[in-house]
């Protein structure tokens, strides 16, 4: 099993009306959860395929897929990746016993989650099927965990004793056989027309989908880009009766809230100020001026691949600014092993993500598409490896050192790569525009891991915000 490290958390309390840590990112990992223009039908079918809204939701990747899963993988020591086995055996036996891809989305009143979970034994056994508050966790069953008010309460409540914690979330659990479980939510209210709701079926693909839609009043309202606890457990019972084989988490222990995971009211946003930077890959003292520090970890960013390594082996730091002419990004990535081994020094449009490097997306007319649209010119990604290897195929060729241009230097924890981008050249330049900044680790020669600010790379439904502060209207606009 892996190890469960949660650093200890000072409790926070709600005062005078306001939830005081919702901008607070917890020593745990995180996700965003993305704002969707309408409400998925919750009727226990992800039918991402003929386009119903889950596609927009947090997780969600072109092609229908999920960018935030669970797997099986044999160079596991429990034999997952993306997800903890904390109680029952020693993780899954293969491929076709356990997986699971997650959804999570938002409106003005409502929580959306969905979970599709590759199971080929499915038991029901215990709790009555369309029961209230029966034993669902002895059953094949999905499990949402909310902590409202991110107060990260450390003591562990499994029999509903800290009704404090009811007002602020609780746990919600659906089984595959539409069974029910509130209790440890203080019992809102389940069924279509209720607080919440949940139903599990087999999807379009036969496996196990489970939809929950959650009013965000039990969490105490929380707004675009508060920060609430969150996790997601998934109960795994392979042969009937009162033993459970393996119960799995994405981030922490089942009614914990300090070990919980962050969850975004996304997407994040950034405001640029005005600024003119030196790219030759050293960030100078104030070069960047009153640019807020965009601050990622191995906890605060979201990953693509495995999610549990030490502080310093993949963190990164950037800092956006612009001018009249061009968009300036500095990025400081604190890695203790540089591999530069795929793509050769100074080579364009190699095998850049297999070697440590910096990738830029931008949605630069901000259309959100399910994935990149090839033929607006030029916006897409770019990418520089610490050896100078730039890869912009997927930008459409823009003549680097004209038209864009980076530049990388190593230091002593790591290295620094500063890009520049011509703004007559981004393909129908909005404000704002969609951005992310990906970070890939190669330790031994090929990738084992990508560390992002927002989304998905290539899926630009999924990025952050990046507005370009003209000095008006912007206090709408936050950092998050």
């Amino acid at each position: 099993m892996k190890n469960l490290f949660v650093a200890a958390l000072a409790c926070c309390v709600f005062v005078g009306g306001a939830y005081a840590d919702r901008s607070t990112l917890d020593d745990t990992l995180t996700r965003v959860a993305m704002p969707l223009s309408e409400p998925p039908v919750i009727d226990g079918v992800i039918d991402t395929a003929n386009g119903e809204s889950w596609v927009n939701a947090g997780g969600a990747q072109a092609g229908g897929g999920s960018y935030w899963v669970m797997r099986f993988n044999e160079n596991q020591e429990d034999y997952v990746l993306g997800a903890n086995v904390v109680n029952g055996g020693d993780g899954p036996l293969d491929g076709t016993d356990f997986g699971a891809d997650i959804y999570v989305g938002y409106d003005s009143e409502y929580l959306y989650v969905a979970v599709r979970v590759i199971d080929d034994v499915i038991h029901n056994d215990t709790a009555a099927a369309g029961s209230q508050n029966q034993s669902t966790w002895l059953d094949d069953s999905v499990e949402v965990f909310v902590d409202g008010d991110n107060s990260n309460h450390p003591e562990r409540d499994t029999a509903g004793n800290r009704p404090e914690g009811w007002s602020t979330g609780g746990q919600y659990v659906v089984t595959f056989n539409n069974a029910y479980r509130e209790n440890e939510a203080g019992n809102p209210g389940y069924g279509p027309d209720a607080p919440w709701y949940g139903l599990a079926d087999i999807g379009n693909d036969g496996n196990l989908n489970y939809e929950f839609r959650i009013s965000l009043s039990l969490f105490g309202d929380p707004q675009p880009g508060d920060v609430i606890g969150f996790d997601i457990a998934i109960n795994d019972d392979d042969d009937g009766g009162d033993t459970l084989e393996n119960q799995y988490t994405w981030a922490g222990l089942t009614h914990e809230e300090i070990t919980y995971g962050n969850l975004i009211l996304g997407p994040r946003k950034y405001v640029a100020p005005k600024g003119t930077a030196t790219v030759d890959g050293v960030i100078a003292g104030g070069e960047y001026g009153s640019a807020p520090e965009i601050n990622v970890t191995h906890h605060t960013g979201n990953y693509n691949g495995d999610d549990l390594f030490e502080v310093g082996d993949h963190d990164w730091k950037a800092w956006v600014i612009h001018d009249d002419e061009a968009i300036y990004v500095g990025v400081h990535v604190i890695d203790d092993t540089i591999v530069t081994d795929s793509a050769e020094a100074g080579s364009e449009d190699g095998s850049t993500w297999t070697d440590d490097s910096v990738e830029l997306f931008i949605d630069s007319d901000y259309s959100k598409d399910s994935g990149r649209t090839a033929a607006n010119l030029f916006e897409g990604q770019f990418v520089l490896t610490p050896n100078g290897a730039w890869r912009d195929n997927e930008a459409n060729n823009p003549i680097f050192n004209e038209e864009w241009f980076a530049a990388t230097t190593t230091v002593d924890d790591g290295y620094v790569v500063e890009f520049k981008f011509l703004k007559e050249i981004l393909f129908e330049l909005t404000n704002p525009l969609g951005f992310d900044i990906a970070v890939n680790d190669d330790d031994d020669g090929d990738r084992k891991t990508q560390l992002a600010w927002n989304g998905r790379p290539h899926t630009e439904l999924s990025y952050g915000e990046l507005l370009l502060d003209t000095g008006t209207d912007v206090e709408r606009w936050s950092l998050y």
